[in-house]
């Protein structure tokens, strides 16, 4: 399987924390924008590992689909309260564009512009490069960033359902 720059599980989760600290989301708004961030790699990496496309970037992160959510979440009234998976999910695919090699920008794009397919190597190789280039070194703090938010926030069992900032 092909492999291109990508942000981790962690980075994505850390920066809806983000997102959701920053709108001020209560526990229900913070759990949907969390579910956000996992969308686009459920979505595509269950279709890249089928087969069915050439990338793990293509419908679940493409900019189209993103916008074509938004719309529905902010115009379909019976979808309105789905809109805090708005902001998990469009962080999830501005995070990935963030650190995409140039010449596979074009998958966030599909379907308007074709797939490319990614280089070959070998898993180890890939994340040890990530992890000592600068977008790698930018996701770390932005973990780091989002544990902080939930240490402040103090999003444990023992809270009382409200996470809006006190």
């Amino acid at each position: 399987m092909g492999r291109q720059a990508a942000v981790t599980p962690a980075g994505h989760l850390a920066a809806a924390v983000i997102a959701c600290d920053s709108l001020d989301y209560d526990r229900r708004a913070t759990a949907l924008c969390l579910a956000g961030a996992v969308v686009p790699d459920l979505v595509d990496k269950t279709v890249w590992w089928l087969g069915l496309t050439e990338t793990g970037h293509t419908l679940g992160h493409s900019v189209v689909t993103v916008t074509a959510v938004a719309v529905v979440v902010t115009a379909v009234n019976a979808a309105r309260p789905l809109q805090p998976v708005l902001p998990g999910y469009a962080a999830h695919v501005v995070a990935d564009i963030g650190v995409a090699y140039p010449r596979f920008v074009v998958n966030y794009a599909w379907p308007l512009l074709d797939q490319r397919p990614t280089p070959d190597i070998s898993p180890v190789t890939y994340w040890v490069r990530y992890a000592v280039s600068a977008p790698g070194v930018v996701e770390a703090t932005l973990v780091v960033a989002g544990v902080a938010v939930v240490a402040r926030r103090g999003l444990d069992s023992s809270d009382d359902g409200d996470c809006s900032r006190s």
